[in-house]
Formats: structure tokens, C-alpha cells, sequence
């Protein structure tokens, strides 16, 4: 048996019994919302039925009893606070009850949820099961909580009008008339006898409020009296104030006598009168003794705390902001942008008062807070605020419930099931449902910047799904990318902080990404698993980035774990081809060059017999970044670096250049030549490899694909350069097949490049191969030659290349660099102990190619230009009985000064040529024959000056030579320097001598100066200049001695003097 006994038990349940019943007899008689309270009524029948047929049963002892006692206690507790709440309605007058309709219908609603939890915790399965009570409990409560107990449209309205006509005062008489007619409809009053009895009732039930203290419902019922009285169809009896009271005795108890203000911390002094607390204070500090308010002299200054006042004060605030509340939220579905913003106000300034947050929640505001949004004549900013306070307010609650009971929290849920949610939602699912989230995005993109806006959103991302909902949001995360990037720190970090929230995904930080916000990328890229990294590294793969963007992507952390990342299966496709694409930026290039894992893994990739076609390709391309990317001291920094230059690799680059695709032959070719270019020790490992350079040649004239062919001719080019032995060919008979295949590019291939490294190659051929001779003689090289050179000069007018066949315009670069090799492999051609070449060059007519190349080529083939016109100046016996010219020291295709200073003063400066004019030259008369060439009737002198009026030309320096060696013939030497001097030749020297040109240059300067002054009289203005210069470069210690000498020439300084 339970501890309580049988008795005790029975005892219980008669008493719950008994309350039940007599709810029952008391409601036949009350006069509420109809429908609803009939359906509560019936089911609290049925709970009657339940109890008793609880009480006639006797149950054994159970574990659960003690569970079930406590459960009729607190139903016992309701159903007496539920009568006790009909019982004052029911003593109120009509008009009384009207008012509080709707408090009693909340007070009942409440009741009835806590009457469904103690049914529910009575545990009646567990009992006896076979008494069916739990089902029919189960039907009791589902029942209650279907009923919803709330007021009448009609009755809502008047309550609403009557609030409204209470607030403004100034309502007409008309309109108080027909308000009245409502109000007796309502309560069923027909005449004006049944009204003065009413509001006789209700002047009473205001009297015997102010005995109780209850200020607040008083001054309610005072409004509604005072409302009433306006009009004459309520009889007012005789003395009963004819003069209708001000809004001031409305509240005249509430505020305070001294300031006049509503008080917030009400004091009685020792007479019971009350004040502001701070205001009788202040009263006290003057030096007054009298209450402020009867004047009677105070025996003490003490000060007692007015709570009941203070708490009917607070009441009435509560019932004012609830009247603006309700009112405001009748005006949000006004259409007048006027009224709505108004309602804002009110509405937030209902939110601002601490707590009552809770009570606009319920309202369920949020649908048409959002509509508003839309709207663009209403106010943004109050309606943000608005959702701001609500969202915060749902987030505050879920933190409070997951501390509380689970009778707390079915509390909580219980609230938001009568605000219309559903019982597992939040104010802030709702916000999002409403399409908040979608309106927010909007404003930013018209330009919309407001705090709120960003603060509802992170309000909402700290729930999870909606902070899906957020980042999923067209346009949301490109729009807080760009806010993170305002000025406002109140804009920039709120926006940052949602973004932060969306971090956790990584289809956001993706997102982020390619609107330009990377380091959450970085940040995840680093925590993902290697399905996630792959995922990342695709996107990045495929994404538009900005070079300031790429600049975050050179931490060394992220290169660090891409580069590691292509040791896995997983993620490795998708990191090599990430790899690649961020090596069109130079920083992130720089990066990786120092990273000692990315070769290494590279490496093995193309060396790898397994790897995909593809994944080789974009490894060498990567390669071919790095290696060009790199510096010298990258190699020390670096040994992977050094590594990838050693001969086993170089081997396993032509391997997979033999073995490869086209592109991937090409590409590994290409590598090649970039590592002899930026490695000397690559460059002599592979001139040392006489197999390597076997296969080069062989696939030079088997493989006549135009990439392939290009990349070999451009390895070979590199691997000669600047090397005295020039090009290394393979041996006999291969050499000759060798040289033939090059001659034939370089005269009948129709693309300039090839054409351009293949003259190349043939200037740099070895100098004393008979065979080579040979064949360069019986080819038409020199035809070529002059082919080209006639076609580049007129490209630099026309921007186009005329050769075999019209070529599309070539940049400004390789057309200079095309002429440069051309012109080399020319000097290869006729160097003074090649006569049969040499005469093959004149009969071409090459010489008048070459003089205006001096006009419009670059500096470098302008010195190559006048290197070959002293070639070709050789008369044909001077050439065969004249010493040749040592070869060895020539680099990029010309000679050194001195040993060009030696061929000038051999030469008689007229050559072979059948197309000059046979007139006499004005330098050298007869001895231009009409057989020969002369460079100063041909015109050469004025293109030589302007290089020398080029200071900064390499070809200054040669210029200078072949000018000075013009004048060294006595029998000529005064024609030619006046020539020189005809064509401005002195004020160009001077403009060298003036310049900061190479010591070696302005000695070849002074050298002809001093001839042209020896030989010839200057103009004055020329003199002076020339004196003013040669003074200064007396202060030069290496050009003293010759400043000197023309001083003295010029008679200036005695030749006795010092300075000699």
C-alpha cells in the first residue's frame, strides 16, 4: 500500500473530485467567449469522469504513485486558480469584464496547458491497464490543448477603439456616441437606465480599486468612465462632476508633486505623501521641513520605499505600451507609408523597455516586418532594429532553455505555439522563413549598407541550418565579401564575423574565395580531409583570380600542404592542376621555387611509368615555371633545384620527350632549354653528352613538327652559347646531314622562329671546318641572308615580314632578335679568308642591305652590320695574301674593337660590286673603280655618325673605329674628315664625350677627334663647344694625355705642357 495510506489517497482524489465539479457549476453561469469556454467546460467534464473512476479503484503500491500524487496536487492547484479567475470576472460588471476579457481569456490559456502537464505526468498506463484511463487522458488533453481561448473579432475592436478614445482626448461626441452603441451591444445593455446601472456598477468596482491599492486597473476604469461620460446618453447624477476630469487626474497619483514627472522610484515621507526620490532629495538639500504636498512640518527626513505604488505605476506603463502595441500592430498592415512608419516607432520602442521583448514575441510581428522591408518608403533602419531585437531575443531563449527543465523548455515551446510557430521553432526560423534573409541580401546589392542589417544576419548564423540558409542566399556571401572591405569598422567587422560563421563549410569558403575573401580558404584548406583539399583545389583551379587576391595564396603554410598534398591519390590530379594554375602568378612562383618537396614530387611523376598522360604534361609545365622563375641563389637555397639540373634528369626529360605526346615532347624540350639557359653546369653536362647531342640532331631532321622542331633548334642555340667552341655537332657522317638540316630550316622553312634559332645556330658553327665551308658555299645561305635582312629592314616601316610567303606581323623583339642571328650567321659566312662567300655577298648586293640596317636595326646589328660592311670593304687580293682574322675571341657575332681597327687600316674601303655607279668618289676619286664599292659614295658615313650620336649604343664604339680609320690615308685624309664634319660628326663626338659612355669608347673618340682637327678646320661655335668639353676630360687621369693633344692641335695649350 503507499505511504500515504488508502484514506489519504482517496482523500486526494475526492478533493480534485470535488474542485472539478464545482468548476463545473460555476461555469453554467459565467459569460465568456462562448464556443471556446464550452469546450473547455466539456472536457473538464470529462476529467471529472476520470477522477472518479481513479477514486473507486484501489491500486496497489507502485514506484510511480508518489510521481502521480504530485501530479493531482498541482492539478488541484489549477482548476482552484481557474475558478478563482472565473469568480472575479464574474463579480465585475459588464463593462468591467469587457476590458479584461482578454487577460482572463490568457490566464485561462495558460491554466489549461498546466492542467494538460499534470494529466500527463499522472502515469495512469502504469496503474491498470486494463481501466483504458490512460487513453481517456490522453483524449483529455489532447483536447484541452486544441482549445484556444480568444476574445471576438467584435469584442477586440471595442476594446481597441476604447484604449484609443482614452488616449486622445479630443475625440467628437459623434464618434464617442456610436462607440457607445458598440459597447452596449456588446454587453447587452439596451436602455440608458441599463447603462447608468453599469457604469454606477463600474464607478464602485474604481473605489473599491483605490482602497486596494490597485492604482493601475483604477485609472483604467477611470479612462473608461471618463470615455463614457462624454456623451448624454448615460445619465449623470446630480454632483457627480459635471466637469470632466483632465488627463492630469488620470494620473495625478503617479506623479510626482514636486517635479511633475511620472515617478520611477516613488518615497512616502513621514506624513504618507509620496515623491520622485530624487526630487524630495533635492527639496530636502534647500533647507525645506514642510511636505511638499499638505505642508505639514516633517519630524523626521526618512524616506520609506513606496512598493505598491511603484509596482501600480509600472503596471500601468505595461498596460499603456500594451494598448500602442496592439494599435501598432493593427497600423503595420496599413498601406500608408505614414502610419506604418509610426507603428515602427512604437514598436520599437515597445522593444527597447527591458522585458517585454517577450510579450511582442508573441504577437508574431516578424511576417510583416519583413513585407515592410520590401517597402521602400518605409523606414529600414527602425524595421532592421525591429528584427534585430527579436532575433537576439530568440537566441537568448534557446541559450536560457538548454540550462532549464524539461518542463521549462514545453513552456517555452508552448509560448511560440501561440505566437503561430510551431512548437520545435524559434523566432529566428521564423525570421528566415519570412524571407528576411533574401530582402537583407537585396539591400546590399542596391547599395544599402545599415549595421542592422548585418547584425540580424549574425544573429541568425549562430543556428546552424539558417546559417546554411544564409550562405546558400544568392549573392549573400559576394555581398558580405565586399561589406568586410568598407570603411565603417561597424559594417566591416559585423560582416567578417557572419563570414566567419560560415567557415565551417567548405562550399562557402569556396564561395568566399572567389569573391576575393581567400583566408578562410587558407584557414580550411590546412583542417579539411583529403576528399575536402581535392574539392578546394579544383574550385581554386577554376576560379578568376586577381593578382592582389593571389597575393594571400603566398603563405608558406598553404604552398606547404598543396605541394604535400600531391603525394596522395586523392587529392593529386586536382593540386597539379591548382599548382599550374597559380603559377601565372609571380609571388605564389617564388614561393614555390623554395619549397623542397614540389621537384622531388614533381620529379617522380614524369619519371613515374604510371602516371597519366596529362599529369606529366602539367608537371613539366610547372617545371618550366619554376626553373624560369629562379635565380641564382635560389640554387643554393634550394637543393632540389640543383638537383633537377643534374644529368640523370636531363635524361629523364628526353626520355619522356621521345616517349611522350607532342605537347609533352614539346614542353620537355622546352624545360631543357630553359635549364642550359639558367645553368652553366646543365649547359656543359649536356655539350659533354655526345648521345644527347646525336638524338637532338636526329630529331631535328626526323621530326618536322614546327614546336618539336623549334624547341630542339633553340636547345642547341642555348647549349653553344657563349661557349668558344661553338656549336657541338655530332661526328661524321652525321655532321654533315647536320649542317645540311639547318641550312635547309633556315632557307626554306616558312616560320621565322625557326628561321631565327637556326641562324643562330650557323653563326655560331665552328670557324675552321673546311667541310662546313663547303657547305655553306654550294647552299643558298647567302641568298637567305639577304632575303631576310631586306625583309626585316622593311618591317620595321611596314610591321611585316615578306619571306617565302606573307607571315602574320612578328613583335617589335623577335624581328630584332631574327635580325641579329641572321646577321651573325652572315659574319660566319664571310669572314676575310672566305673569298668565294665574300664575292657571293657582293653579287648580292648585300652591302647596300647592310648600310641600311645601320639606320634602322638594333645597336647589336648595327655592330654586326658594320662588322660585315669591313668584311665585304676587302679588295679580292688584299683578302687572299692578307692575314686572317683569329676567330676565337668573337662573341655574338662580332668582333672586338682592336681586331676591327685592324681590318679598317688593311682595307682600301672599296670592294667588289657590279651595280654601283662608276662617278668618282668624293674622298677617294679614281680609286674607286668600277669595279669596286665605296662606303662613302655608297653612304655609309652619315648612318655611322648618327650611331655614334647614339651614345648608349653598343655600336658606338665600332662606329667610332671605322670613322677614324677613314681619315688615317694622307692622300684622303683631309676629304674624308670633312665629310665627317659635313655630316655633324663633331657634335656627335662631343655629345660621347659628354655622355657617361665606357672609357674604351671615349678614347675612340678622342682618337677621331684629334684626326678630324688635324686634318681639317672646324666651325667656331664647334671649336668653342669642342674646347669647353676637352678642358673638363682634363680632370680624367686615363683622357688627359689625349684632351691634351687636341687642346694643343687646336693651339690652346702649349704642346710643352704638363699635361703631356
Amino acid at each position: 500500500m503507499d505511504i500515504m495510506g488508502f484514506a489519504a489517497r482517496d482523500e486526494l482524489l475526492k478533493r480534485v473530485a470535488d474542485s472539478v465539479m464545482l468548476f463545473c457549476a460555476d461555469a453554467r453561469h459565467v459569460d465568456l467567449e462562448q464556443e471556446s469556454f464550452r469546450r473547455f467546460s466539456e472536457y473538464m467534464g470529462l476529467l471529472h469522469a476520470l477522477v472518479r473512476e481513479l477514486t473507486a479503484r484501489r491500486v496497489e503500491r507502485t514506484p510511480e504513485w508518489g510521481t502521480t500524487t504530485a501530479a493531482l496536487q498541482q492539478l488541484e492547484a489549477e482548476i482552484n486558480k481557474v475558478r478563482e479567475t472565473l469568480k472575479t470576472y464574474g463579480a465585475r460588471s459588464r463593462l468591467s469584464r469587457l476590458l479584461v476579457c482578454r487577460d482572463v481569456l490568457s490566464k485561462l490559456q495558460r491554466s489549461a496547458h498546466e492542467i494538460c502537464r499534470a494529466i500527463e505526468s499522472l502515469s495512469l498506463g502504469n496503474l491498470d491497464s486494463t481501466l483504458r484511463l490512460k487513453s481517456k487522458a490522453e483524449e483529455i488533453v489532447h483536447g484541452l490543448e486544441s482549445v484556444e481561448f480568444k476574445s471576438a473579432a467584435a469584442t477586440e475592436a471595442i476594446v481597441t477603439e476604447i484604449a484609443n478614445s482614452a488616449a486622445e482626448d479630443g475625440r467628437s461626441r459623434d464618434y464617442t456616441s456610436r462607440l457607445l452603441h458598440q459597447i452596449s451591444d456588446a454587453i447587452g445593455a439596451t436602455t440608458s437606465a441599463s447603462l447608468g446601472r453599469e457604469m454606477a456598477l463600474l464607478k464602485q468596482e474604481k473605489e473599491e480599486m483605490e482602497a486596494r491599492k490597485q492604482h493601475a486597473e483604477a485609472l483604467q476604469l477611470a479612462q473608461l468612465i471618463h470615455l463614457l461620460s462624454r456623451t448624454e446618453m448615460i445619465p449623470i447624477p446630480r454632483g457627480e462632476g459635471a466637469t470632466p476630469p483632465t488627463s492630469d487626474n488620470f494620473i495625478g497619483s503617479f506623479t510626482c508633486p514636486i517635479s511633475g514627472e511620472l515617478m520611477q522610484d516613488p518615497v512616502a515621507v513621514v506624513c504618507g505623501h509620496s515623491f520622485e526620490r530624487k526630487a524630495i532629495l533635492e527639496y530636502f538639500e534647500l533647507g525645506q521641513r514642510t511636505c511638499p504636498t499638505c505642508g505639514e512640518l516633517l519630524s523626521s527626513q526618512e524616506l520609506t520605499r513606496n512598493i505598491s505604488l511603484q509596482n501600480s505605476i509600472q503596471e500601468w506603463q505595461k498596460r499603456s505600451l500594451t494598448i500602442k502595441l496592439q494599435n501598432a500592430m493593427s497600423d503595420l498592415a496599413s498601406s500608408e507609408p505614414d502610419t506604418l512608419n509610426q507603428a515602427l516607432e512604437t514598436l520599437l520602442a515597445a522593444m527597447e523597455v527591458p522585458g517585454y521583448i517577450a510579450e511582442i514575441s508573441q504577437l508574431n510581428p516578424v511576417t510583416k516586418l519583413v513585407t515592410m522591408l520590401k517597402n521602400n518608403a518605409v523606414n529600414s533602419k527602425s524595421t532592421l532594429k525591429c528584427l534585430c531585437y527579436l532575433a537576439n531575443h530568440s537566441a537568448e531563449n534557446k541559450a536560457r532553455s538548454k540550462g532549464n527543465s524539461f518542463k521549462s523548455r514545453h513552456l517555452l515551446y508552448f509560448s511560440f505555439f501561440l505566437c503561430g510557430l510551431t512548437c520545435d521553432s524559434l523566432m529566428q526560423e521564423a525570421i528566415a522563413a519570412a524571407g528576411a534573409v533574401r530582402c537583407i541580401v537585396k539591400m546590399f546589392c542596391r547599395g544599402e549598407t545599415e549595421p542592422e542589417a548585418l547584425q540580424v544576419l549574425l544573429d541568425l548564423s549562430e543556428n546552424e541550418k539558417l546559417a546554411d540558409l544564409i550562405g546558400n542566399t544568392k549573392d549573400c556571401i559576394p555581398s558580405l565579401v565586399s561589406l568586410a572591405q568598407n570603411s565603417v569598422p561597424a559594417i566591416s567587422e559585423k560582416a567578417l564575423h557572419v563570414l566567419s560563421r560560415l567557415s565551417s563549410k567548405t562550399h562557402f569558403v569556396i564561395q568566399m574565395a572567389r569573391a576575393g575573401h581567400v583566408r578562410p580558404f587558407l584557414t580550411s584548406f590546412q583542417q579539411v580531409n583529403t576528399e575536402g583539399r581535392a574539392q578546394m583545389a579544383t574550385a581554386l583551379t577554376g576560379m578568376q583570380l586577381l593578382e592582389n587576391t593571389a597575393r594571400h595564396l603566398e603563405s608558406e603554410q598553404f604552398i606547404g600542404t598543396l605541394t604535400k598534398s600531391l603525394y596522395s591519390c586523392v587529392c593529386k590530379p586536382a593540386c597539379l592542376g591548382c599548382i599550374k594554375r597559380l603559377t601565372a602568378f609571380p609571388g605564389v612562383v617564388q614561393k614555390l621555387v623554395l619549397d623542397r618537396d614540389i621537384i622531388p614530387a614533381l620529379l617522380g611523376l614524369v619519371h613515374s611509368t604510371t602516371s597519366e598522360p596529362q599529369w606529366k604534361q602539367d608537371a613539366v609545365e610547372i617545371l618550366i615555371s619554376l626553373v624560369g622563375a629562379s635565380q641564382p641563389q635560389d640554387y643554393c637555397n634550394n637543393p632540389s633545384l640543383q638537383e633537377l639540373h643534374s644529368l640523370h634528369n636531363i635524361h629523364v626529360f628526353l626520355h619522356a620527350a621521345s616517349a611522350s605526346s607532342p605537347q609533352t615532347k614539346c614542353s620537355c624540350l622546352r624545360l631543357l632549354v630553359l635549364m642550359a639557359t639558367k645553368s652553366s653546369d646543365a649547359r656543359d653536362l649536356m655539350r659533354c653528352d655526345q648521345s644527347m647531342i646525336s638524338r637532338l640532331f636526329s630529331t631535328l631532321s626526323g621530326d618536322h613538327r614546327s614546336g618539336v622542331r623549334l624547341q630542339v633548334l633553340r636547345l642547341i642555340h642555348s647549349i653553344a652559347e657563349e661557349h668558344p667552341g661553338g656549336v657541338p655537332l655530332p661526328p661524321s657522317p652525321e655532321k654533315e646531314g647536320a649542317v645540311n638540316t639547318l641550312i635547309n630550316v633556315f632557307t626554306s622553312s616558312p616560320d621565322m622562329e625557326e628561321r631565327s634559332a637556326a641562324a643562330g645556330i650557323i653563326g655560331r658553327l665552328p670557324s675552321d671546318d673546311a667541310d662546313i665551308d663547303e657547305m655553306l658555299y654550294r647552299s643558298e645561305i647567302l641568298k637567305a641572308i639577304h632575303e631576310v635582312i631586306c625583309a626585316t629592314e622593311s618591317s620595321s616601316n611596314h610591321h611585316h615580314v615578306t619571306m617565302n610567303e606573307p607571315t602574320p606581323w612578328q613583335p617589335t623583339m623577335e624581328i630584332n632578335c631574327l635580325q641579329e642571328n641572321v646577321l651573325a650567321s652572315l659574319l660566319r659566312c664571310i669572314e676575310p679568308k672566305r673569298t668565294e662567300l665574300q664575292r657571293q655577298a657582293l653579287k648580292l648586293d648585300l652591302s647596300t642591305s647592310l648600310i641600311r640596317v645601320l639606320s634602322t636595326a638594333s645597336s647589336l646589328a648595327k655592330k654586326q652590320a658594320i662588322i660585315a660592311l669591313c668584311h665585304l670593304s676587302h679588295s679580292s687580293d688584299q683578302t687572299m695574301t692578307g692575314s686572317a682574322i683569329d676567330l676565337k675571341d668573337q662573341k655574338d657575332g662580332f668582333f672586338p674593337v682592336s681586331q676591327l681597327q685592324w681590318i679598317f687600316r688593311m682595307k682600301s674601303w672599296c670592294g667588289f660590286s657590279s651595280e654601283l655607279s662608276q662617278s668618282l668618289c668624293s674622298v677617294h676619286g679614281s680609286a674607286c673603280s668600277r669595279h669596286a664599292f665605296c662606303l662613302v659614295k655608297a653612304g655609309a658615313v652619315g648612318p655611322l655618325v648618327q650611331i655614334v650620336d647614339e651614345a648608349e649604343s653598343v655600336a658606338c664604339e665600332a662606329a667610332l673605329v671605322a670613322l677614324e680609320t677613314l681619315i688615317r690615308e694622307e692622300r684622303t685624309a683631309c676629304s674624308a674628315s670633312m665629310a665627317i664634319a659635313e655630316s655633324q660628326g663633331v657634335a656627335a663626338i662631343l655629345r660621347v664625350l659628354q655622355h657617361n659612355s665606357s672609357l674604351p669608347t671615349k678614347e675612340k673618340a678622342l682618337d677621331l677627334l684629334h684626326s678630324i682637327v688635324k686634318h681639317s678646320e672646324i666651325s667656331v661655335k664647334q671649336s668653342l663647344r669642342s674646347k669647353e668639353v676637352l678642358i673638363n676630360l682634363l680632370k680624367v687621369e686615363e683622357l688627359r694625355k689625349k684632351a691634351a693633344l687636341i687642346l694643343s692641335q687646336m693651339h690652346d695649350i702649349p704642346q710643352m705642357s704638363s699635361y703631356f
